[in-house]
This record gives structure tokens, C-alpha cells and sequence, in this order.
């Protein structure tokens, strides 16, 4: 058995109990340094007290079926406890307990060592603490024997969480017996509750993925080596690429209050790269290991708008242009930042649009050298450019100039190849081919295998980031082409036409995103269809039932002899079919770059890719129109987006599960949408859209006869932030011909005095499950579950406060506003939740600098004013509401809450943190009910002390140990089993996992065990069948007597 090789200890505390100074540390130690360590200490037997042998009585049955393992116990004479456990890979799949007693007042260092096998912990340990009755001396004492931790198979990251609840044991010292039995017994149980969400060792990556990204690229070099890539995005990151795979060596991402305006590589080098913000960093970075080399700060006297920057060997120069003086150069030291000269120019036909190169010659001319017949640049060696019907003039060391026209729109490059030869690199996309010239310079031949034509979409754009040749410089062929498109990938193309691998940086930049149901296999369509076609008669029905029971025999025949394959739809992947759990779903995610994904949620592979041209993405719709529930038709979705050249709406509808679309040019400015909440003919929930002129209008629009028999029941509201106003509409008055909005209700809030931030409305796809809270006297609170609610978020100035944040919950339908809230001195940024009957949310406090949360949670009393549908047109009594504050020791970045199938499930709230983390929080935490004194009925009830600050456990991390920079949002839905929820984190990764806010309670365990189950099974039979023959004989044999 494998051992754990390495020794985690986590810090040490000191504590005075009983008199003895107690110095308590968890450690992972291996076998043979636990041996030699508890020999040199005197190791002596384990020490039971009479209470400890009485409990161990107690579990004598239980220990018998621990045969198979064994736990160590042992107190070394100098007050150090080592437990050891060994247990076999059987024992742990079982799940058994091993318990092990040593006395309290003994020990001073407690070592946990655990045997790991194949990567799991083979542990499992039980510590029970005497506490010693205060002031007895008798050893016969009764003593209280409380549980420190009990459980299966804890994680090793919970080891801290052990030492954290063992020192929260002893700092509860003083006050009477009782009282520290008591809060021990707390400390316990929380930590206990606490262990339940460990994830095991084994199971990371299991239900999981991670994939990292760097963004859009700007800057893109190669290093000396040839190896690595070095690459400055959009979203301030700076990473080093493997040119062989394309994986990320290194990344750092820089500050968001900026952006990089310059990069390149020094004669060291090191990658240098020039953040620009309210301050100017100047940074480099070691190209192999990422570490910082060095920074500095660049005067403030630089404005960044007017300033270009160059580096030459070990000095950076800034170049500052001033529009119609003239300009001046700055020379710094490129390590120091120490500024080594300064130098002026008047040169007033000098203009804003410039170009600064590594190397400059200002001159006067001469004598004509060659005349150019048309526009002309000059270039330095290894540069690239986009020009049309240029000229490239080089000076080759024989004084003698040459020239080369190069073609119109073709992006050139130049280098120089052992300085003997320099070669002129061209490429151009024509016809969805890319062409690549390669030509000699000075000769102006083109060179052997040129030219080279590899398949390529005109409309993706490509501009050249970098030229990287390897350590033969004689040969070409070893240059690699690193290519940047419009839809944001990043491809390194071969000089032969070779893509050697693509990383679609888009998916940093994800703005929405859904997930889809899997489509049914073939033969499960054939099954629904049976039971939907009921217009072909009793005959027709029959059949299809024969043929579709003839289907199931088969197909049950294939998998008994293992000759079953996977059904699928026509067109589509073997794998891509709905699995029993309805965990297998299709991610469909829509990006900044107008670019459309599909991915499996399984792996994160990509399945299908769209990219969608000429569009705006800043106002960015996706819809579901119809799910793949409804066979044979297949799912559709619609993704709202506007032309960049008219501004007008475009409706893009395409089938999430193979990516085949369409394109429809709306012609109109949509100010709001919604769907229709019920189906049409085709189990498909048309879009209405409101325009700018306040027109209607339905896609698709044979379905405006569906919409007007339910036009009564409408309501659409519209919300400007430039004007703070909030409209409420009705299509009361629509006709069979076409729908008509009219205002029935305004709302403004006043520009000049407070800004509209943010409106956000429920999902009406969340199910509410229970209607009610059962308090503890038995009675019921009723929730407030009023669909049509939505909370409107307000930031306010004011001469006293400063800032002032304002919460308001709006009726959308009736426009009337339910509850408002001001905080002061508090500002964005603001994350919300609305669901159910609560809204959370989180604010900055200007006045504590911190990060406070807010829960408010509304009810409408102990009687419910309508069992029945929700309608906002009757008048309800206001609601009683509930509100409470917390302080969150993190920044905020996204919030989201779980969502189960049909809401049964307690619901979670997933908070992203700026640290990289996503926190799952129970809505117990967050409670605005929590009382300060817990009264005996809400402990029954199950409601827990206010405490100001929340906590942020490491095993409520859902993505452990993988850091998430630049988190921008996150997205549940549910999944066939009601008590897991998927969960896709998208920022600058992507991160996809599954969580149970109420444990696995629909699914067996990974250790049940079938065969033991059925053996038991038919054990039971067989004992009654046979009980039941002795029964009868016995009986019988009464009878005859």
C-alpha cells in the first residue's frame, strides 16, 4: 500500500487547558517516519478510561465488521498523540467507522496519518474528547464523551477543517462543564455538517471541466527559444502559448481599471508590457516561467491618449505628440525607469495618426536615391502590416535599394534569413482560400512552393500577429504564422498551409448562454410519436404500437448479448441523445464576437460553431422557442441581436443541436421582447417585440391569431436608464389582425437625482415548490409568490451621503411599487437575485469599505389571500416583509441561485468572488429571520443565530482549487434529477459542475452494492417460503393430534 509521501501541516496554535500549554497540529505523516518517530518517544499502549471501555461495549457489533482495517491510537509519553489508520480499498467502499479514545487532558500534539491507495483517502477516523468534570480528582468520574468528527471518507483538504474545529474545542475553556459540553456539542455538529459537502479526491474532474482562455489578442511575439508564444489581450492578460499545442504555459492577469497599449520583447528576452491606466506600470516578464522581472511607474506627465512608446536594446523611449507644435522624446532606462534624456522637436506638419518604430533617421535629403510610382512605407525587419498598393523599400547592406510592389489588401511580412537573403511573406484571402507569396526582396523572385492556397472563409478576416522561426533560420519551412481573426480565434498556421491548432478565444467573452435537452434516440421518437398520433384510427395505432413493441424487444435483445449501439437522430453524433437522468445537455453559448457555440457539458468539447457577421452584441437576446420534449419537431432558439450598420434588430433562429440557422433582418429598432407563455400549433412560444415607435410585432407571425385569444392577460414593460423612466403596457386592445400596446401605467425616476442601474425580473421557468413556511408552533407563513414582480436598483447622489442605492419592487403589471429600500453611503457594484419571495443582493458600503449582502424576504401572512393563480389586478393587502444585512469578506462579481426541475430542492445561492472562487451559500445563511436569541421554536424550525459576518468555508468552494479570473457571470438549470443542479462559470474560463444543495437523495450512492441487496433479497425469501412450509407442517401436525 502506497503511502502518503508528502506532509501537510497546518498552523500551529497555543493554548492554555488545564494548566498545560497545548501545542495542537495536524499532520500527514508517511509510515515509516510515524514508526521511527513513536520509537524514539517511548511509544506506549492506548489508554482507555472505564467510560471509554463501557461505549466501547456499547459498539462491540459494530466493530465486528471491521475485520478487513484497523486504527491506531497510540499517546506517546511526552503528551503526543499519533493515529494511524490503515484500512483496505474493500473496507472504504463499505463505508465502516473506525473509533479510537484518547483521553483529553493527555494530549499536546495530535499527528493524523493516513495510507492513500489509487489516490483515495482509506481513512476514517472518530475522536472522542474526555471532558474532564471541574474540580474532581476521582478517576471513576463520569465523564462526557463528545464526537470532534465522524464521517465517510473526508477529502484531505478537510485536515485544516479538523484542526479549525479542534482549536474552536479548546478555546471554549472557560465556564462550568455544561456549559463547554454544550458548545462543544455545537462546534461539533457544525463541523460535521460541514464535512458532508467534501468533495473526495477521486471524484475531482469527474463531473467537472476547466478551460482556460486569454481573450482577444493585440499584442502576439515569439521568443528566442521558438517554443513559446508571448500574447497581451484585450482583457489585460499576458500569457505564454505553447507553440506545439496551443496550451497555456503561464498567465497573469493585470488590472482591470486600465488597458495594455504596448508590448514587445526586449533584448533580454523579456516580455514587456505597458499597462495604461489612472497610472502608467511598465512591466516584464521572464517568457519561461512568467515571473515578474521587473516594474516601474512612467511619469504622469505622459497622457496616455498622445503618447506612442518604442524599445531599442535596454532603453525605452516615449514619443509625445502634441497636434500642430511639434513633439518630444523621452528616453528611459528600461529596468529602472530612470529617465536618461529628453528631447524636443517643432515639427508642425506632425499629426495625431503616427507610427513609432524601433529605429528612426531623420535626415535631409541629398541626392534622389529611386522614385516610387506609388505610396511607399518603410519597414523594419520582422514587422507586419495591413497597405494597398504600396511599395516595401529595402536598403540591403550593399547600398543598393530595391523595391516590391506588393498586392492590394495583402498583409505582409518581412525577414531576414541569416542576413545573407531577406524574404518578403504575403498572404491574402480570395474566394475562401488564403493565399501565401513568398518572394525574395532584393531579386524579386518568388521563391520554391510558392504560392500556397489553404481553404479559408472570406468573412473571417485574418490579420498576422507574428512570424516565429525556429532554430534553422536557412529554411522557411520552420516559420510559423500567427494569425488573428475576426471572430477572435487564434490560429498558428504552418508557412506550408498547415493549421497546426486553433484557440477559440471567443468563449472568454461569453455574454449568454442556455442548456438544452438532448434530443431522444430514433427509437424513443418512434415511441412518442405512437402515443401522439392519434388521428390515424384504432388500426393505424395498433400497428404502430406492434412496431414500436417489436422496436423495445430488440432493442432489449441487443443489450442482454451486448450487440446494442447507440441510437441517434438522423444527422447527429452517436453520443449526442438523452440519458435517463437528463444530465447530458447541450451548452449553447452565445459571445461578444457575435460568434455562436455549442458545447457538450460532459467534456466542454465544442460541437457545432456560427459565426454571425456585421452584428452588435451589446444588446444580446437568447431565447428558447421550443425544446427537444416536443419530437419529431426539433428544438428551436433565437438570438436577438442589432445590424452595425443600420442599428436595426436582427433575429438569428437556429436549432441548438446541430447549429444549422437562419438570418432575418427585422427592419425595426425592438425596444422589448418577451414569449408567449403558451404553444402553438408546433410547440413553438412565439417572440413578441415592441419597437421604438411602440408598434408590435410576433415572430413568427402566422401566430398573431395565438396571441390575440390571449392578449388580454399581456403585459410588457419597458425600462430607459437615459430617461429613468419605466413604462407598463397592455394588449388588451389587439385585434385578429395585429397587436396593439397601450401605456397603462409610468414610473419616473428622476435622472437628475437618482440613475437607473439595473431591473430584474423572475425566471418563468422557476418552479415554486412549497407555497408556505412551517413555523415552529406549527403554524404556516404563506409566501408572497407574485410572478410578475421585478426589483428595480437606483443609484442616487446626495450633498450629506454622498451615495445612495435604492431598491424598489415594482409590480410590472399594475405598476405598483410592492417595497422600496435606501442604503446610504453605499454604491455599485450591485449584484441581485430575485426569486421565489426573496431578493438578495450585494452593494459596496462607502461608509464601512466592505462588502455587505442584503436579503429581504416577503410574505403574506398566516392566511393566503389566494390559493389559486397569482393576478396583480386584485387588491392584495401589502406584504409583510423581512430584511436583514450581512458583511461578505470578499468582492462580488456574479451571483446566481440554484434551480431544480420542480423546486423541491432547498435553493443555493452561487456567489463568484474576485479571488477566483465560487461560493455556494445556503439560504440559511442568509435568512432575514435569523434573531440574535434563538427561541425554542426556531431551533425547531431551523433557524440559526444572526451573526454579522458570513463565513466562507473552503469545502463550499464548488471549483476547489482552479482559480476563475474575471468572473462575469453564472448560469443553473436543472437536471432530470431533482436533486442536481448544472453549473456553467464563464469570465475568462469556463467552468462547468454539478451541485446538490440537499445531497444526492434521488440517487444511490457510488458504494451500494446490488449483489449484497439481492443476496439479502432472496435470503428473505427463501427464509420465508421456508418459515412458511414449517408453519404448514407444524399445523398440520397440531391437527392430526
Amino acid at each position: 500500500m502506497d503511502e502518503a509521501a508528502s506532509c501537510r501541516e497546518s498552523e500551529s496554535c497555543h493554548e492554555n487547558v488545564n494548566g498545560h500549554k497545548i501545542l495542537l497540529r495536524l499532520k500527514s505523516i508517511g509510515k515509516s517516519v510515524c514508526s521511527e518517530y513513536s520509537i524514539e518517544k517511548d511509544l506506549s499502549s492506548i489508554v482507555l478510561s472505564p467510560t471509554v471501555h463501557v461505549l466501547v461495549a456499547n459498539l462491540f457489533l459494530l466493530l465486528l465488521s471491521f475485520l478487513c482495517s484497523f486504527t491506531v491510537g497510540a499517546l506517546i509519553s511526552s503528551g503526543v498523540c499519533c493515529i494511524i489508520s490503515y484500512n483496505m480499498i474493500w473496507d472504504i467502499r463499505k463505508g465502516h467507522h473506525r473509533t479510537c479514545f484518547i483521553p483529553w487532558n493527555c494530549i499536546k500534539d495530535i499527528y493524523i496519518v493516513e495510507a492513500i491507495s489509487l489516490h483515495r483517502v482509506l481513512y476514517n477516523i472518530v475522536v472522542l474528547i474526555e471532558d474532564e468534570v471541574k474540580g474532581s480528582t476521582s478517576s471513576h468520574t463520569s465523564l462526557k464523551l463528545i464526537p470532534l468528527f465522524q464521517g465517510t471518507k473526508p477529502r484531505l483538504s478537510c485536515l485544516e477543517t479538523i484542526y479549525q474545529s479542534i482549536h474552536a474545542l479548546l478555546r471554549n475553556e472557560s465556564g462550568t462543564c455544561g456549559e463547554r459540553s454544550k458548545n462543544m456539542s455545537i462546534d461539533s455538529s457544525k463541523f460535521i455538517l460541514t464535512v458532508s459537502h467534501c468533495l473526495y479526491e477521486d471524484q475531482v474532474g469527474k463531473f467537472d471541466w476547466h478551460q482556460n482562455y486569454v481573450g482577444d489578442v493585440k499584442f502576439a511575439f515569439g521568443d528566442a527559444s521558438g517554443k513559446r508564444g508571448i500574447v497581451a489581450t484585450a482583457l489585460n492578460v499576458v500569457a505564454a502559448l505553447n507553440l506545439k499545442t496551443g496550451n497555456i504555459l503561464w498567465r497573469h492577469v493585470l488590472e482591470r481599471d486600465g488597458s495594455i497599449s504596448f508590448m514587445s520583447i526586449t533584448s533580454g528576452g523579456e516580455a514587456l508590457v505597458i499597462l495604461e491606466g489612472d497610472k502608467t506600470l511598465v512591466r516584464a516578464f521572464d517568457p519561461v516561467t512568467g515571473a515578474l522581472s521587473w516594474e516601474w511607474t512612467a511619469p504622469s506627465s505622459l497622457p496616455v491618449d498622445r503618447v506612442s512608446w518604442a524599445v531599442s536594446t535596454d532603453k525605452l523611449y516615449a514619443v509625445l505628440l502634441n497636434d500642430g507644435v511639434g513633439f518630444a522624446v523621452q528616453q528611459f532606462n528600461i529596468r529602472t525607469g530612470a529617465v536618461i534624456s529628453k528631447w524636443q522637436s517643432s515639427a508642425p506638419w506632425v499629426q495625431n495618426e503616427r507610427q513609432v518604430s524601433n529605429k528612426l533617421l531623420f535626415c535631409s535629403i541629398l541626392y534622389p536615391v529611386k522614385s516610387l510610382d506609388k505610396p511607399g512605407v518603410f519597414v523594419d525587419f520582422g514587422s507586419s502590416n495591413t497597405v494597398k498598393s504600396s511599395q516595401v523599400v529595402i536598403f540591403s547592406e550593399q547600398s543598393n535599394v530595391a523595391c516590391k510592389a506588393v498586392s492590394s489588401s495583402a498583409q505582409w511580412v518581412i525577414n531576414d534569413l541569416s542576413q545573407k537573403s531577406y524574404v518578403l511573406l504575403q498572404f491574402l484571402v480570395k474566394n475562401d482560400e488564403l493565399h501565401i507569396i513568398t518572394s525574395d526582396c532584393l531579386s524579386g523572385t518568388t521563391l520554391q512552393n510558392s504560392p500556397i492556397s489553404v481553404p479559408w472563409p472570406s468573412s473571417l478576416e485574418p490579420e498576422l500577429k507574428t512570424v516565429i522561426c525556429g532554430s534553422n533560420k536557412d529554411d522557411l519551412s520552420s516559420c510559423r504564422l500567427l494569425l488573428h481573426t475576426s471572430d477572435e480565434a487564434v490560429t498558428l498556421l504552418q508557412h506550408t498551409g498547415k493549421v497546426l491548432w486553433v484557440r477559440e478565444e471567443a468563449l472568454a467573452s461569453v455574454v449568454a448562454t442556455e442548456m438544452m435537452d438532448l434530443p431522444v434516440s430514433d427509437k424513443d421518437a418512434a415511441i412518442e410519436k405512437e402515443f401522439d398520433s392519434k388521428e390515424a384510427g384504432v388500426l393505424g395505432m395498433f400497428g404502430r404500437r406492434l412496431v414500436s413493441q417489436a422496436l423495445q424487444l430488440q432493442h432489449l435483445m441487443q443489450s442482454v448479448f451486448g450487440l446494442d449501439e447507440p441510437h441517434q437522430p438522423s444527422g447527429q453524433r452517436a453520443d449526442l441523445v438523452r440519458d435517463d437522468f437528463g444530465l447530458h445537455k447541450m451548452i449553447v453559448v452565445a459571445t461578444k464576437a457575435g460568434k455562436l457555440f455549442g458545447l457538450d457539458n460532459f467534456n466542454g468539447e465544442i460541437v457545432w460553431q456560427k459565426m454571425i457577421l456585421n452584428v452588435d452584441t451589446t444588446a444580446l437576446q437568447l431565447f428558447v422557442q421550443r425544446t427537444t420534449r416536443h419530437a419529431p419537431y426539433p428544438a428551436q432558439c433565437s438570438l436577438l441581436l442589432k445590424d452595425k450598420v443600420t442599428k436595426e434588430s436582427v433575429l438569428y433562429t437556429f436549432n441548438p443541436i446541430t447549429g444549422l440557422g437562419s438570418r432575418k433582418n427585422l427592419g425595426y429598432r425592438a425596444l422589448q421582447t418577451m414569449l408567449l407563455p403558451v404553444l402553438d400549433a408546433e410547440s413553438l412560444r412565439p417572440i413578441v417585440l415592441l419597437d421604438s415607435s411602440e408598434k408590435v410585432h410576433i415572430e413568427p407571425r402566422e401566430a398573431i391569431s395565438l396571441a390575440d385569444s390571449f392578449a388580454s392577460s399581456l403585459y410588457m414593460y419597458v425600462a430607459d436608464p437615459a430617461t429613468g423612466i419605466v413604462r407598463g403596457y397592455t394588449f388588451a386592445q389587439s385585434t385578429s389582425e395585429r397587436l396593439i400596446a397601450a401605456r397603462v401605467w409610468e414610473v419616473v425616476f428622476q435622472p437628475e437625482s437618482q440613475t437607473l442601474v439595473n431591473v430584474v425580473g423572475k425566471n418563468p421557468q422557476e418552479r415554486v415548490h412549497s407555497q408556505g413556511r412551517v413555523l415552529g408552533d406549527r403554524s404556516v407563513l404563506y409566501k408572497y409568490v407574485n410572478p410578475n414582480l421585478v426589483a428595480v436598483v437606483t443609484q442616487g447622489t446626495d450633498s450629506l451621503h454622498k451615495f445612495v442605492l435604492n431598491v424598489y419592487l415594482l409590480d410590472a403589471v399594475s405598476g405598483a411599487i410592492v417595497f422600496s429600500i435606501s442604503h446610504k453611503r453605499a454604491r455599485e457594484p450591485i449584484h441581485l437575485v430575485h426569486t421565489e419571495n426573496w431578493v438578495v443582493y450585494t452593494y459596496f458600503s462607502e461608509k464601512w469599505r466592505r462588502t455587505e449582502i442584503a436579503s429581504i424576504e416577503l410574505y403574506e401572512g398566516k392566511t393566503q389571500s389566494n390559493s389559486g393563480s397569482f393576478s396583480s389586478l386584485i387588491a392584495a393587502p401589502q406584504p409583510l416583509v423581512e430584511r436583514q444585512s450581512y458583511i461578505l469578506p470578499a468582492v462580488v462579481q456574479a451571483m446566481k441561485p440554484t434551480v431544480t426541475e420542480k423546486g423541491i430542492t432547498s435553493r443555493h445561492v452561487l456567489v463568484g468572488l474576485a479571488s477566483g472562487a465560487v461560493l455556494e451559500l445556503p439560504w440559511m445563511f442568509l435568512d432575514p429571520r435569523r434573531p440574535v436569541t434563538v427561541t425554542p421554536e426556531m431551533r425547531e424550525e431551523g433557524v440559526i443565530p444572526y451573526m454579522p459576518e458570513l463565513p466562507i468555508p473552503p469545502e463550499s468552494i464548488i471549483n476547489y482549487n482552479k482559480s476563475l479570473p474575471l468572473i462575469s457571470g453564472i448560469h443553473t438549470a436543472p437536471s432530470g434529477l431533482e436533486s442536481t443542479s448544472l453549473v456553467l462559470v464563464y469570465g475568462l474560463d469556463l467552468f462547468y459542475t454539478r451541485v446538490a444543495p440537499s445531497k444526492t437523495f434521488d440517487l444511490l450512492k457510488e458504494d451500494f452494492d446490488p449483489f449484497l441487496i439481492s443476496m439479502v433479497l432472496i435470503g428473505l425469501g427463501l427464509a420465508s417460503y421456508t418459515t412458511k412450509r414449517l408453519a404448514s407442517r407444524k399445523a398440520l401436525k397440531q391437527a392430526w393430534k
